[in-house]
């Protein structure tokens, strides 16, 4: 009994470890996932200066496609997913998951199929049903200037 208590306590760090978080952070490792990068580069600001972001997608295993925006110093400042299931939120929103967790704790269980979270360091909207699973989030003072967020696919 005592090793399988340590196998599993050992097990728990290492995949602590393959998880990296992506909002806010370095992109998500998604393992098999097949992953798409694009450099989109954009004139957002007023100024005559282009903005450059790298839009990288991945398609899960379970057919669920995520877009991750990543500026140029390497950090993830919005994502999105869409699909048949959820993609692992721990891993894909970081620390913003702890806000979206205890946003959804505040509300009443039935019926509710969309979840928003507009607050200062943190836009979250989750929706969808069985089989069809969509949402974005984006950390509001890391977007680049100008960025619209309803380009976020």
């Amino acid at each position: 009994m005592r090793r399988a208590f340590t196998l599993m306590f050992f097990l728990s760090l290492l995949q602590g470890a393959l998880a990296w978080a992506a909002l806010g952070s370095s992109p998500s490792n998604f393992g098999t996932a097949t992953t798409q990068s694009k450099l989109a580069a954009r004139s957002l600001a007023a100024t005559a200066s282009d903005t450059v972001y790298t839009v990288s997608q991945s398609t899960l295993d379970s057919g669920t496609v995520v877009r991750e925006y990543v500026d140029a110093n390497g950090v993830v400042f919005a994502v999105s997913w869409k699909g048949p299931t959820l993609p692992d939120l721990r891993t894909l929103l970081g620390d913003k998951f702890a806000i979206m967790t205890s946003t959804a704790a505040k509300r009443p269980k039935a019926g509710h199929s969309q979840l928003a979270v507009d607050q200062s360091d943190a836009v979250i909207v989750s929706n969808g049903h069985m089989r069809a699973f969509s949402g974005q989030a984006w950390i509001p003072s890391a977007l680049p200037a100008g960025f619209d967020t309803s380009t976020i696919e």
